[in-house]
């Protein structure tokens, strides 16, 4: 069991770990799959509800913009102000683990006029004001969360009779502990592509993506997908479900990892592979053959 000081010792580890990230944000490298443009804009069509961005969908739903909402793990606030941006919300509030990513949060938010307050916190322990946010959201930073059942209730809770929660969210293998199915997918597509695509930045060519310890994710990252595949089934006990989108990533997570760049920029060459591994996974998922490790749920308090 984890005592109280370990615990602080690895919160503050993940604290700085993201707030070291944004250099690497800003420097623009394709280190993961949804860094492609072309991969980033067909997640970005899976994820559309009514043919909009989940954002602008918000706003409609809920008959003009939510006077408050909340952005759990709102980082450096991208996610926040993109609602702000699409009339979704009047009044931002946000909270994350890592201060240097609330920083550079509550500087942008500054800087664009957009009304709120971001500020640093153990979302694990978090206590909510009940009916207080029209939409609470939370942006490829709730499988980071351990106290998950905790959470859930703060944030049924917290909503208004109106309220949604939208989570746009990694839900796949706890702690990067991938299934034999997808990890054999991801070989097997990789076979298929010349040696220039599959050059990792050590120079060696990459062939399979392994499978971490659960030792070996924790050094990185202390709260890494720490109770991921947990996420939807709790979600839907608390909430229940208006909308539901398979986003992907199941294959092209581990396809693309350190060999992003490599299909950049795009020729015709490169963008054939790339929409040959994005039809193909989109029928493993599609047809049920596949679970889909990122999804978007939206739901209401029950």
């Amino acid at each position: 069991m984890t005592t109280p000081d370990e615990y602080a010792a690895q919160l503050e580890a993940e604290s700085r770990k993201w707030a070291a990230h944004l250099e690497v944000e800003a420097s623009g490298q394709m280190l993961a799959w949804l860094d492609h443009p072309l991969i980033n804009a067909h997640y970005r069509s899976r994820a559309a509800i009514e043919g909009s961005d989940w954002p602008e969908w918000v706003r409609r739903a809920l008959g003009g913009p939510a006077e408050r909402s909340l952005d759990l793990g709102c980082g450096a606030g991208g996610t926040s102000l993109k609602i702000w941006r699409a009339g979704a919300s009047r009044w931002l509030d946000g909270a994350d683990v890592s201060s240097g990513r609330v920083q550079e949060g509550e500087r942008a938010r500054a800087a664009a006029g957009a009304p709120g307050r971001f500020w640093d916190a153990d979302l694990n322990t978090l206590a909510l004001p009940a009916s207080h946010y029209d939409l609470i959201f939370s942006s490829h930073s709730f499988h980071h969360f351990l106290a998950l059942e905790h959470i859930l209730e703060q944030v049924a809770q917290a909503l208004t009779p109106r309220g949604l929660f939208v989570l746009e969210e990694f839900v796949g293998p706890t702690q990067f502990q991938w299934t034999d199915a997808q990890m054999d997918i991801a070989s097997a597509l990789l076979r298929l592509l010349p040696e220039r695509l599959r050059l990792l930045p050590w120079g060696a060519v990459k062939d399979r993506e392994g499978r971490p310890t659960p030792a070996e994710v924790v050094a990185v990252s202390p709260f890494e997908s720490i109770r991921s595949a947990e996420i939807r089934p709790l979600f839907e006990r608390y909430f229940d479900l208006t909308v539901v989108r398979p986003l992907g990533g199941t294959v092209q997570q581990l396809l693309y990892n350190g060999i992003a760049h490599n299909f950049w920029p795009l020729d015709e060459e490169k963008e054939r592979y790339l929409r040959t591994i994005l039809a193909s996974e989109d029928r493993l998922i599609d047809s049920g053959n596949l679970p889909s490790d990122f999804m978007l749920l939206v739901g209401r308090a029950r």
